[in-house]
Parts: C-alpha cells; sequence; structure tokens
C-alpha cells in the first residue's frame, strides 16, 4: 500500500509531441472561425484519449505560499499539477518542473524564471525561491509546493467529479464499459488485494502524507461495478453510501444485493486497517 513520493511524482504524464495544443489539449481561438472549429474538434478528440492522472490547471492560474498568500508563480493552460483535498476554497497544489543539472546541483530560482513541465512552457516564477529537487536518473525536477484557489483546477480533471459524471453518461457498468474512464485516469489494477473483488485505483497526491492510500477504487465484481470507494467527499445519485474503516465511505450501486455489500465491506475493512 505504501507509495514512495518521489516515485508517484516522477510519472510521467504526456507523450511527447511537439504540438503544445495536441499535447495538452488547448483550444486555439486564433485565426479564422473554421480553422479554429477544426482546431477545437482535434483537440477535443486528442484532450479525450490522453491519460488526465493528475488534475489540470486554468490559464493565469496563481500558485500562492498560503491562501492569500504571497504570489509564487504563473501557470498556463492545463499544466499538470497534484493537488490534496480542498481546504476553504483552496487547493494545496504541487507540481514538478523541468530543471537542468546546474539547477539541480544549485536550486535558487529566480524571480521571472521560465517554468517548463516536461518540456512544455508553463509559466513563470513571481519571485526569488529555493526549491528542493529529486532526480529519478534519467530526469531531473525541482518541486513547487503552494496553494491555488478553487476556481483555478480544471473540475473536469478532478477524479471525483469525473467519475460521477462518466456514470451519469454511460448506463453500462461493466468492466469493459469503464475502460476508457480507467484509461483516462490510468487507474491501477489489483484483484489480489480484497477476494473475489477487482479494484481499479489510484492513491492521494502525496502532499499530506508520504505513504498515501487510496484516493478512488473502482470495486468490480464478477467483471461489473458494484460500488465506488473513495476518500474525498463525492455523491453518486442514485446509489447507497456505507462509512468504512480509516476515513473511506463506498457508495454501492442501485440493486446490489445486501449480502454483497456485507461482504465486501468487512473484507474491506479488515484489509485497510491491516495495511501502513
Amino acid at each position: 500500500m505504501k507509495k514512495i513520493c518521489y516515485l508517484v511524482m516522477a510519472v510521467v504524464l504526456f507523450a511527447c509531441n511537439p504540438d503544445k495544443h495536441s499535447r495538452f489539449g488547448n483550444e486555439d481561438e486564433t485565426g479564422d472561425k473554421k480553422t479554429a472549429a477544426n482546431k477545437k474538434t482535434a483537440n477535443a478528440k486528442t484532450a479525450s484519449t490522453a491519460p488526465i492522472i493528475s488534475e489540470r490547471v486554468a490559464a493565469g492560474t496563481v500558485i500562492r505560499s498560503g491562501p492569500n498568500g504571497d504570489v509564487i508563480a504563473t501557470l498556463t493552460d492545463y499544466i499538470p499539477v497534484y493537488c490534496a483535498p480542498l481546504k476553504n476554497g483552496w487547493f494545496p497544489v504541487l507540481v514538478n518542473i523541468d530543471i537542468t543539472a546546474a539547477e539541480y546541483t544549485k536550486p535558487l530560482f529566480r524571480k521571472g524564471h521560465k517554468i517548463k513541465v516536461n518540456g512544455v512552457s508553463a509559466g513563470v516564477l513571481e519571485k526569488d525561491i529555493r526549491l528542493p529537487v529529486a532526480t529519478n536518473g534519467e530526469k531531473m525536477w525541482a518541486t513547487l509546493n503552494g496553494y491555488t484557489e478553487k476556481k483555478n483546477i480544471r473540475s473536469g480533471t478532478i477524479v471525483e467529479t469525473a467519475v460521477v459524471n462518466f456514470l451519469h453518461q454511460h448506463k453500462g457498468h461493466s468492466e469493459e464499459d469503464l475502460t476508457p474512464f480507467i484509461h483516462n485516469f490510468q487507474l491501477e489494477e489489483d484483484k489480489s488485494a480484497i477476494k473475489p473483488y477487482t479494484l481499479y485505483f489510484n492513491y492521494e497526491s502525496g502532499i499530506d502524507d508520504p505513504s498515501p492510500m487510496y484516493r478512488i477504487a473502482l470495486v468490480c465484481q464478477g467483471k461489473q461495478l458494484i460500488g465506488v470507494v473513495h476518500s474525498r467527499p463525492l455523491e453518486l445519485p442514485g446509489s447507497s453510501s456505507r462509512r468504512l474503516q480509516r476515513g473511506f465511505t463506498i457508495h454501492f450501486l442501485n440493486g446490489i444485493d445486501k449480502s454483497l455489500q456485507e461482504d465486501f465491506c468487512t473484507k474491506f475493512n479488515k484489509f485497510i486497517v491491516s495495511v501502513d
């Protein structure tokens, strides 16, 4: 269950592509209407198939030292960030920025420094700041921590919002039906932790806890979705909820047999209290 935070943060969020718009799914509002419409269509298709993995920001997002604190950085549109749970309208956030070997040895960054994320221009630093750095042997990065307002995070890239919308829009709930969502959010598969159930899950951001546990888990039995386990607030219309150990909740889909619900809750609680 334990995850090493720096490995989580080292995940490559996008495949290489020299076209910024197709890579991040931004919409181009310049040029004639026909050209812009064609680009919007192409970008929408790319955005729907490119893995999301972590939250994305809106254009001009400001990262601050704390709620209403000093401005640290300004980010461009659709830059990937990791968000901890929302607190009073503010998301604690983390963004890993590209650095050079020289910056790795002397990680003091000056105001006006141009930020890149995975080789793409991502914004600018608004003050002098020293940042923690890391490497996985293949690349080096610095970690920028701060806070941003709720409005700056694109709601469709928040996994709790996305899963509710997906289940509302797709009436089929087989594992095959769930494949696009599982792919988009790069959910991991586990068939052994809580037999006979299969979990498709991700972990918490690691901002608040260097050994994060589940953030969300799709629970399948007999290749059919029976419920959604979550650690952050989530409301799933037409479902019934049960509280679980260690702050988790599960929303069971309508029609799930009570004995099956009891069996899963018992096994999940036994499992989750046994892990560190």
